[in-house]
């Protein structure tokens, strides 16, 4: 259980940096919250879907796991939802790869990394 809140603090450590230190990532995860409000608010207007069961429905779309839970009924929900694939899933891929990156480079500079490699070391 440890290591599941050791994975989300590195999770939001990774994303704050990412913030902070890069102009361009900051424009990406904009980019990603505007998609998934955009989606959020068409869904609930258009489907009459409660927002949170928009919401869960954009956000499983994006992240491709697409649990089939929720799927649109209207035809311009469906063309609506075919574009939202192609414009979202770039943004929430590019997000990843960002939050990612960063993640990577704090992993090489944690302070345990550096005790490990010198355990590694007087081996």
């Amino acid at each position: 259980m440890a290591d599941f809140f050791i994975m989300i603090a590195r999770f939001f450590a990774a994303l704050w940096r990412s913030i902070k230190r890069e102009r361009d990532s900051r424009a990406v995860f904009v980019f990603v919250i505007i998609i998934l409000l955009s989606g959020t608010i068409f869904f609930m207007e258009v489907e009459h879907w409660n927002w949170l069961d928009a919401l869960y429905f954009c956000v499983t779309t994006l992240t491709t796991v697409g649990s089939g839970d929720f799927m649109p009924h209207t035809e311009i929900g469906k063309i609506f939802t075919i574009i939202y694939i192609f414009m979202g899933i770039g943004a929430v891929l590019a997000a990843a790869r960002i939050i990612a990156r960063h993640a990577m480079a704090q992993a090489n500079e944690s302070p345990f990394k550096k005790f490990a490699d010198q355990f590694r070391k007087k081996k």
